[in-house]
């Protein structure tokens, strides 16, 4: 961690080698298969995002800390989505599984129409739809909030 704190990036590779299967092991028990791939990659950007608040503990420690803190992060993002969905469909309804998600889409801008659908019904992630749209993860996300305001709007 001291080289990677000093700005050695190749120490990274040596980081992953040793721990890749503890942080595999403890992601892909706490979240879907489906998500389990983003949050791995994202455990090991932020290794190095928040390499200044290592301070010589235990590695192993100081990388669950990390570890459940993307997972809280993922849970808490999944409930708010899934809250948000509630107030704009009943509560029984899967936005995936509706046979009128077209009806549903049909009133908002065709853009923002195939955003929607790529990410409920297609099941892309943020950061799949954020790399094909060429944006970052917060521009598609706050894209994603403008989506869900316009159906909002709508009922």
């Amino acid at each position: 961690m001291r080289m990677i704190q000093n700005g050695d990036s190749s120490a990274l590779g040596y980081l992953y080698e040793r721990h890749s299967g503890k942080v595999w092991s403890y992601i892909s028990k706490r979240v879907p298969k489906v998500n389990a791939d983003d949050l791995f990659q994202d455990c090991f950007v932020k290794i190095v995002e928040k390499r200044h608040s290592w301070n010589n503990q235990p590695f192993i420690l100081w990388l669950y800390v990390v570890l459940r803190n993307l997972v809280i992060d993922f849970h808490r993002k999944v409930k708010t989505e899934k809250k948000v969905l509630e107030k704009i469909l009943p509560i029984h309804d899967d936005i995936r599984e509706q046979t009128d998600f077209n009806d549903l889409v049909s009133s908002i801008p065709p853009e923002t129409s195939k955003l929607l659908s790529e990410f409920f019904k297609e099941g892309w992630s943020y950061k799949e739809l954020a790399t094909k749209y060429e944006v970052s993860e917060e521009t598609l996300r706050k894209r994603m909030s403008r989506a869900i305001a316009f159906l909002k709007k709508g009922e």
